[in-house]
């Protein structure tokens, strides 16, 4: 008996050939791997978006509550004047909260610690500080499960009163 099997046309060769044709066929796999790869950057896109959005939100909310501290040290203390320095210096909606606060104070250290001594434990005399706070509400452009996104943003400053 002869092991090799015979030679001539293959009676199912020609319902094969389609096959084999577009099996050989790379048209379109450029398309086909877009379309996979396309959601996950288009993801990582949106949540660039959103984080850039927070970083920009957060400087200036901080920007705000420093213009309404260099206001009242400037100008001298008026806490109305002093929020109204914080809700003007941004476009976002911030506002100065909790509500602009004036203390007297010693420097220890790299703090700053109240006090209602007359002078401080340091020597010196205690000076006038006032704290302003900033906050803004932020809203990302999608909700991400399993991330959390701050619902709003806040800042302080603090300068000491001439």
């Amino acid at each position: 008996m002869d092991p090799t099997p015979p030679r001539g046309p293959c009676p199912t060769a020609p319902a094969l050939r389609p096959a084999a044709k577009l099996l050989r066929d790379r048209r379109g796999a450029a398309a086909v791997e877009f379309a996979l790869l396309a959601p996950v950057l288009l993801l990582l896109l949106a949540g660039l978006i959103d984080v850039s959005r927070l970083i920009v939100t957060s400087l200036q909310v901080r920007a705000a509550a420093q213009a309404g501290a260099d206001y009242a040290r400037a100008r001298g203390w008026d806490a109305v004047a002093v929020a109204g320095a914080v809700t003007g210096a941004t476009p976002l909606a911030a506002a100065a909260s909790p509500a602009p606060l004036v203390t007297k104070a010693c420097v220890s250290g790299q703090s700053i610690v109240a006090t209602t001594a007359t002078t401080c434990s340091g020597g010196g005399t205690p000076g006038d500080f006032v704290t302003v706070a900033a906050q803004a509400p932020f809203k990302a452009l999608a909700p991400w499960p399993h991330i959390v996104m701050p619902a709003s943003v806040s800042a302080h400053a603090t300068v000491r009163l001439p």
